[in-house]
């Protein structure tokens, strides 16, 4: 299911998870999840933390994208900023991150920092689903209730299209393996 995570950033273009910590009474434990720190770093050391973890997001790292889209959206250790978690969550969500696509989906079906697209919504939030992040599928099957025939339609035909392409892809691969590259022996 990976490589269908890929698919989202080609068609539609445009809760925080669960700490090992806060499951365990034991401070020292650090979730295998977390990259951050925010929660873990008193308030001069934040800067640095942000610095550190602003650094590893602009690296690709997933968890960190959305862990600066979380910061940024929560708004307890900085200014709330919906606009800049939007953007901290549209890159990790293009590149699969259940959660950052649920976070996404909600504040599209909200109007929260972004004009309210119930399409949209439901389009990322089914795709949250499909990634793993469970709550998503709840709230796309409440959101489909708010939306008219319209606008179901033409997200049914958008899915459509996602799952196509990524059964298309995975029948191409499966036909035509990546081939390794030759290892050249080095020569004395």
């Amino acid at each position: 299911m990976k490589r269908f995570r890929n698919c989202l950033p080609a068609l539609l273009l445009a809760w925080p998870l669960a700490t090992l910590q806060a499951q365990s009474s034991n401070p020292l434990l650090i979730s295998s999840e977390e990259r951050c720190a925010f929660n873990r770093v008193d308030d001069a050391s934040l800067p640095l933390a942000l610095e550190q973890c602003q650094e590893i997001a602009e690296q690709g790292d997933l968890q960190a994208l959305y862990e600066m889209g979380e910061l940024y959206y929560r708004g307890q250790r900085v200014e709330r900023d919906a606009a800049t978690a939007l953007i901290w969550f549209e890159q990790a969500s293009v590149q699969g991150h259940a959660a950052a696509q649920y976070r996404l989906g909600l504040m599209h079906a909200q109007g929260d920092g972004v004009p309210r697209n119930l399409t949209q919504a439901y389009i990322i939030l089914k795709m949250a689903a499909v990634n793993g992040e469970d709550a998503a599928m709840d709230a796309s099957d409440n959101l489909a209730l708010q939306m008219n025939e319209q606008e179901l339609a033409l997200s049914s035909q958008i899915l459509g299209t996602l799952f196509r392409n990524y059964l298309n892809q995975l029948r191409e691969e499966q036909l035509n393996p990546p081939v390794a590259a030759p290892v050249i022996p080095e020569t004395p």
